[in-house]
């Protein structure tokens, strides 16, 4: 109460976002609370299938917008509005991963494969814009659930000076799935299956997949929240109590914490919303760019975006995340606008590297930071509202944005250009609000918050 009387009474911003969650006398977890190196192999290989689909299913967008565009009758607005409803619902994704703080991270990455597989079974089905769009949403709603959980669970059981190097590497097998998916681009585009085959790919990799992650067990800091819990002899919130505590932890302790992350996921969302809508349709319609070009030039960009990912990892044990986060973000600001706006005539091949490049390197530092922030009781769910809803509204409007304003900027390149700006407002609230974690627990840096 103290708190709200103070913020009301005109606490200035800084001081609003740099507020410690208040701490109370209790027990600690153990420093060790990490499983055996052997079993931290096995998950982070379980847990790879999330960024690799990710990566498998950005870049099948990525790859065949032109082709989608085409079957559809889409113009370049409601190729930009079709983008934001299907990332629309990845938004939705809050309640899976919310979910994970009342169930365990376990069983919802049990549940979010086995649908994932459904609907990008139906999009591959889908015999209209209507169709596709619903699809496609649906099945962002559970990969996007999947990505959050997962990387919940890296945060929780990799040892702390290892924490950052394990959440960049499995932004980095994103690789794998867009190196496969740029591979069998034009061989599948020429093909009676088209754009449709490429999705349909991926459905054994998802049964098999759901197969093999029986072997994972329960995070360890998750089996102590719930021991205590048990213990204190406290029932479980039931989910949609747990939904409405969540929002109202913008009302609590962490609320600066809350709002910081999802400002930085806004100012990066601007740079990957444009870029992943609208390269390959600027490439093949305005720079005449063949199929196999953009395959290539795709695989070379994610290449140099895990080679980003992996040296922020190394970065963030090193010099700290602020520091490397803000120096990624404003070569991400830079690289897009020499992409989109640059008159160069190697603009857009060295464009797509660099800002790739950049942009994973930024994503992995982010995510990094946006686990670490929140207490265990409320990590996956504090992780799912700030990165996956509050925090996608930059990435998730920005393609209707850059579509509607084409035309009178005088093209997408031209309108997309504009939004290389987010990149450098997050570099000011990084270097203005955010807390150094580099080398402390998890415990040190957030504290459980318990009521007075």
């Amino acid at each position: 109460m103290a708190q709200s009387e103070t913020l009301t009474s005109g606490l200035d911003l800084r001081s609003f976002l740099m507020m410690e969650p208040a701490t109370h006398p209790q027990p600690t977890l153990q420093a060790e609370l990490h499983p055996p190196r052997r079993y931290l192999a096995l998950m982070f290989a379980l847990l790879m299938s999330a960024t690799i689909f990710e990566g498998y299913d950005i870049t099948i967008f990525h790859l065949c917008t032109p082709l989608i565009a085409a079957t559809f009758r889409m113009s370049d607005s409601a190729v930009g509005f079709v983008a934001t409803l299907v990332r629309f619902g990845g938004l939705l994704s809050f309640g899976m991963v919310a979910s994970a703080d009342l169930y365990g991270r376990r069983p919802i990455l049990s549940v979010t494969v086995i649908f994932y597989t459904i609907f990008t079974l139906a999009t591959a089905l889908s015999r209209g814009m209507v169709s596709f769009t619903i699809f496609q949403s649906a099945a962002q709603l559970f990969l996007a659930a999947e990505f959050g959980v997962a990387i919940t669970m890296v945060s929780e059981e990799f040892p702390d000076e290892t924490r950052g190097r394990a959440i960049a590497a499995l932004h980095t097998v994103a690789f794998l799935g867009v190196a496969a998916a740029a591979a069998i681009f034009p061989l599948m585009v020429s093909s009676r299956w088209g754009w449709r085959g490429m999705y349909l790919l991926g459905i054994a990799p998802l049964i098999l997949t759901a197969f093999l992650r029986r072997g994972l067990r329960e995070t360890m800091r998750f089996q102590a929240t719930e021991a205590a819990r048990r213990m204190a002899g406290a029932a479980r919130e039931n989910l949609l109590p747990k939904l409405r505590s969540s929002f109202a932890e913008f009302a609590g302790p962490y609320r600066g914490r809350l709002i910081l992350v999802a400002i930085l996921w806004n100012s990066i969302g601007l740079i990957g919303g444009p870029t992943i809508t609208f390269f390959s349709l600027l490439a093949i319609r305005e720079h005449h760019w063949s199929a196999a070009q953009v395959g290539v030039a795709l695989i070379v960009a994610y290449l140099m975006g895990s080679v980003g990912s992996l040296l922020s990892g190394y970065a963030m044990d090193r010099i700290g995340r602020r520091t490397t986060t803000s120096i990624f973000y404003l070569c991400a600001a830079a690289s897009m606008a020499i992409m989109f706006g640059s008159g160069w005539h190697g603009s857009l091949r060295f464009g797509i590297v660099a800002t790739q490049f950049a942009y994973q390197a930024a994503r992995t530092a982010t995510s990094a930071l946006s686990a670490e922030l929140f207490p265990t009781e409320i990590r996956a769910s504090g992780y799912s509202l700030t990165v996956q809803v509050i925090g996608q509204l930059g990435w998730t409007l920005s393609p209707v944005a850059v579509g509607i304003l084409s035309g009178p900027m005088g093209g997408l390149g031209h309108a997309a250009s504009l939004f290389a700006l987010g990149p450098i407002l997050g570099t000011i609230a990084i270097l203005g609000y955010v807390p150094e974690t580099r080398g402390k627990t998890l415990e040190e840096i957030s504290p459980p918050s318990l009521e007075d």
